[in-house]
């Protein structure tokens, strides 16, 4: 059986419907990184009390994995930044060169713009990474402690 092909083209945004949809997409951005740094910083705490509890195998996984998303989201914003930074050619007269920067910092503006989010997601899971480091080595260092007093006291691990 052979897959649904579509047909469906997409009609590029204007840059008057990019600025008409960016306090929509600001707000839930804004949403979306609370959200994200919020479950970062539950996920930090958990980490710095002892609470996570992952064995050493299990968090070096999940480490890779955090860490693999965290380089594609680094690997995006660079592809990302340098194409969405490239003014628009719409001629050179001062309305295509005002709605050429106005794009432009719709897309990577430093506050706000599309560009920063991956950044943003990047640092989150960063964080993450982080806390999952923690959490393996003092793991790791709990069964080593525990290895050695079992030693000491005349036992076999």
């Amino acid at each position: 059986m052979t897959p649904d092909v579509s047909t469906s083209v997409t009609a590029p945004i204007t840059a008057e419907q990019l600025a008409a949809a960016k306090p929509a997409l600001q707000q839930q951005m804004l949403v979306d990184k609370a959200q994200a740094s919020n479950a970062a910083a539950k996920l930090d705490q958990a980490a710095d009390d002892g609470k996570l509890t992952l064995d050493v195998e299990s968090a070096d996984a999940l480490i890779k994995a955090v860490d693999a998303a965290r380089d594609q989201v680094m690997d995006l914003w660079k592809r990302a930044t340098d194409q969405l930074a490239t003014p628009l050619q719409l001629g050179e007269n001062p309305v295509a060169k005002a709605i050429s920067a106005r794009f432009a910092d719709l897309a990577v503006g430093e506050d706000s713009g599309a560009a920063k989010a991956l950044l943003d997601l990047f640092k989150v899971l960063d964080d993450i990474g982080d806390a999952l480091r923690r959490s393996r080595d003092s793991i790791r260092d709990t069964d080593e402690e525990a290895e050695q007093a079992m030693k000491n006291a005349g036992g076999s691990w």
